[in-house]
């Protein structure tokens, strides 16, 4: 049997400003032998290189209790982008453990709440024809 869990944010928000609450319930069906299910606040970089992850606030409840509610203020940064090498996404997570089934809620964190997209540099000069930003003595 696979675990069920259902993120409910409050008013159905996916996008957010710094010093906003995320807030809700996260409800769940647990497998037999689950102990505990953790709830974590995160961001986390996708695209070429190297990922990296960072945890901001966590919880955790008794498998067998079925439910929980949150509220996390969100942080001033790092904000929210999408671009063609990289990507830096916020989410929700609810993890049981020891199975390790989980369930995420994506969302946004902007200064004005809108998504930010990068575009691609062209015409660049990297390599040739470089500017000189020292005065030469």
């Amino acid at each position: 049997m696979s675990a069920h869990f259902q993120i409910q944010v409050d008013y159905n928000h996916t996008a957010f400003t710094p010093g906003d609450t995320i807030s809700g319930k996260l409800q769940w069906t647990p497998t037999s032998d689950a102990k505990t299910v953790g709830f974590r606040l995160f961001w986390y970089t996708s695209g070429k290189g190297t990922q990296d992850i960072e945890v901001i606030e966590e919880l955790e409840w008794p498998a067998n209790q079925g439910e929980g509610s949150f509220a996390f203020t969100l942080p001033n940064s790092p904000y929210s982008f999408s671009g063609t090498l990289v990507s830096l996404i916020w989410a929700l997570e609810a993890v049981l453990l020891p199975d390790q089934e989980s369930e995420s809620y994506v969302f946004q964190l902007t200064p004005d709440g809108r998504e930010i997209h990068l575009q691609p540099v062209e015409n660049s000069q990297v390599g040739g024809g470089k500017k000189k930003w020292f005065r030469q003595r």
